[in-house]
């Protein structure tokens, strides 16, 4: 099978204007609030456009290798076919950071993200082919417990040629999709952005009904309705002015008596709570404080993008890694440190802890301060004032002989 065709747009892939059961098929339809929520859709909601990049992003930002577990020790590997894969570029067309970047927006809208893997009659991976979720179908056969997959048009690819990264799912088969579970409180924000936009447009002036204390035939309705639009079609004169004991009556509501801006705060939150990105993430400081902002930072490493972190480790080790290579001690790791590093004197400080804990090398420290390393830098060093338990400390009268 040849490589497939490489990300699809929402044109070419038939949801720009689909018939409803299309719709539900990719994971959108018609909500109450009359909006079609689409995962392509619920992008146009800037606060789904922000939590989308900034997990995608997040993600892509974290350095993966190949390491390699022996004798209570790892190291990593760079003679592997996976390293350059994974740390640099997957194909041809995208770098490392691009690949997953694409992967986790996947998940982060649709729920599942998929990749064609490509190998050489060694059993080696050499390159891996991002598809877009909504062209491809996943497929169990109970009687051989395995998983195919259908992939723009070619029936029954092995689960070996697919990397398939599910979000929460209830069957295991594919996960869901947060747009389609969110759909209603998706579909209010689209419609209180439309409310707004409606008011923009008309330059904040509600429908209304000129009442007029004379009886008017249609003719002089339809006069008053042309002196009404001529006057309020361009008011950088000032206010119009009517005459003749004529009244206003609107027939809509205030932005005020909507709760206008109270409905986009809570259509945040709610997205915020989808997403589970805090919401000072998304420029909602409301609550956001000093103190608790670097809580929340750490909170979304360990409950937001941990658990996304395993679902790409495990999956990446069990599809792109043999079995032997597994129990040789192989395996596929994303390293969080990117994302840890704090301040200059926060750093220094957690450096000296580790090196007197003999926890790092000298070495070790300046790798991760992107410093070269140095001949005498691998020993671990500990402090004078230190010894083994069982020896004794000098001027006790109890020294070793």
């Amino acid at each position: 099978m040849s490589p497939p065709a490489l990300q699809a747009s929402a044109e070419t892939s038939g949801t720009a204007s689909p018939d409803n059961w299309l719709l539900k098929l990719f994971g959108g339809g018609r909500t109450t609030s009359g909006q079609v929520v689409t995962p392509d859709s619920a992008l146009r909601v800037m606060a789904v456009y922000a939590a989308t990049r900034i997990l995608a992003e997040s993600m892509a930002s974290l350095p993966v290798n190949v390491y390699e577990a022996k004798g209570g020790s790892r190291k990593k590997v760079t003679q592997h076919s996976l390293s350059a894969l994974l740390h640099d570029t997957p194909n041809p067309s995208n770098t490392s950071f691009e690949f997953v970047e694409m992967g986790q927006a996947h998940l982060a809208l649709r729920g599942n993200c998929y990749s064609y893997v490509e190998g050489n009659a060694k059993g080696e991976v050499t390159a891996l082919y991002p598809l877009h979720p909504d062209k491809v179908v996943t497929r169990y056969d109970k009687s051989a417990h395995r998983f195919t997959y259908d992939i723009d048009g070619e029936a029954n690819v092995p689960a070996s040629n697919v990397l398939h990264i599910r979000g929460f799912s209830l069957d295991g088969l594919v996960g869901l999709s947060p747009i389609s579970l969110a759909r209603e409180t998706l579909g209010l924000a689209m419609a209180a952005e439309q409310v707004g936009m409606e008011a923009f447009s008309e330059g904040f002036v509600p429908p209304i009904v000129l009442e007029v204390q004379e009886k008017a035939n249609k003719e002089q309705r339809q006069t008053y309705r042309k002196e009404w639009v001529d006057l309020t079609k361009n008011r950088r004169g000032g206010p119009p002015v009517i005459s003749g004991g004529m009244k206003l009556h609107t027939l809509r509501m205030s932005m005020a008596d909507l709760q206008f801006i109270e409905s986009r705060k809570f259509s945040i939150t709610e997205i915020s709570r989808l997403f589970r990105v805090p919401p000072h993430m998304l420029a909602d400081l409301e609550r956001a404080t000093h103190s608790n902002i670097e809580q929340q930072s750490l909170e979304f490493l360990k409950y937001t993008l941990a658990p996304w972190i395993k679902r790409w480790e495990q999956r990446m080790n069990l599809t792109l890694l043999s079995g032997v290579e597994r129990e040789r001690g192989l395996y596929i790791k994303f390293n969080v440190d990117a994302l840890l590093r704090g301040d200059i004197k926060s750093r220094f400080e957690a450096y000296k802890i580790g090196l007197e804990g003999r926890i790092l090398n000298a070495n070790e420290c300046r790798e991760m301060e992107d410093r070269d390393a140095y001949d005498a830098g691998n020993a671990f060093w500990a402090p004078l004032n230190m010894a083994p338990i069982e020896v004794p400390r000098a001027g006790t009268g109890k020294e070793k002989t």
